[in-house]
This record gives structure tokens, sequence and C-alpha cells, in this order.
């Protein structure tokens, strides 16, 4: 789990777990208002970053507009979306955070988070082509590997699949 950072006095909103699944079909998907395509092969091995709100929050106390996203049957790929993206930094090879790119610079949020250090597997796993990783909610606190891969397998995850940037 990395938590981004936070005044002291006040808790942070939300934590983001790293994990990782293999994409079990290959599938290629079109978004319809860039006509980019993305194509993932068999059996590619990607990052998962788990949302999470803070257990310390009540259910109305987290803004989850920005994190409503389609329900993640774990033996699909899930949908693309084209706003989100990971961030990962070559240099040190770690997770940065993540953001939202608004149609204006005040639109535009972005989720910091300590420098994670990725394994070499996972590393590797930022090497896809093209780069990407899958963005998750729907679960609360810090939960564990066992429980976001029961949460997976129980369809309670929504996720999209958002492209990885290097800074």
């Amino acid at each position: 789990m990395t938590t981004p950072p936070h005044s002291p006095n006040r808790p942070p909103a939300f934590n983001m777990s790293l994990t990782h699944v293999t994409l079990p079909t290959s599938q290629v998907q079109v978004n319809r208002l860039t006509e980019l395509i993305n194509e993932v092969t068999l059996g590619t091995d990607v990052i998962v970053i788990v949302v999470s709100p803070a257990t310390h929050l009540a259910e109305t106390d987290f803004d989850r507009s920005r994190f409503i996203w389609p329900t993640w049957q774990g033996e699909t790929i899930p949908e693309v979306h084209q706003k989100w993206k990971a961030v990962f930094a070559a240099q040190d090879r770690t997770f940065r955070g993540i953001y939202y790119e608004g149609p204006t610079l005040e639109e535009t949020q972005t989720f910091r988070v300590p420098h994670t250090v990725l394994s070499d597997a996972m590393w590797k796993m930022t090497q896809n082509e093209p780069p990407c990783a899958v963005l998750c909610t729907g679960l609360i606190g810090d939960p564990s590997a066992a429980e976001i891969t029961t949460a997976l397998e129980e369809g309670r995850l929504q996720a999209v699949l958002v492209e990885a940037l290097f800074a």
C-alpha cells in the first residue's frame, strides 16, 4: 500500500495498493472519441492500482465522482479510459501516482504518492506495448492481495485500463 501525502493533522482520504493480474484473453478496443486502438495480447501481466477510501471516512466524505467505472469481470480486459493515467519514473523504477486529465488545467486532478519502488517483475509489466495499467475501486481501507483477488472473483471491483506514462 502507498498512501498519498497528507497533512499531519488530517488523515489521507484514500490509499493506493499495487498488485498485478494476468489479463486472460486477447482483445482489441477502439476508443470511439479518439479512434485510438488498444490491443492486449493473450496472457499479458499488468499492474493493478487499487484506489480505496480510507476506513475513517464516512460514505459521503470521499468524492467518488471521478471513480465511477464499469464493473470489472476478471476474465475480461477493463474498458479503456483515455483521461486517467498512471505515472511511473524510469530513473528509479517507481510508481508516482495517477492523474485525471480534465478539459482544463483547473479540472485536472493529480494524486501523488511517495515514490514506490517496483519489483523487477512489476517494472517489466510497465514495459508492455502499449504501456498500460488497470485502475480500480470497490474496496475500503488497505486491502490485502487476497482481498483484492476475492473482490475481483466476486465481481465487486470497478475498473478501467489506463495509459502508463513515464516521468
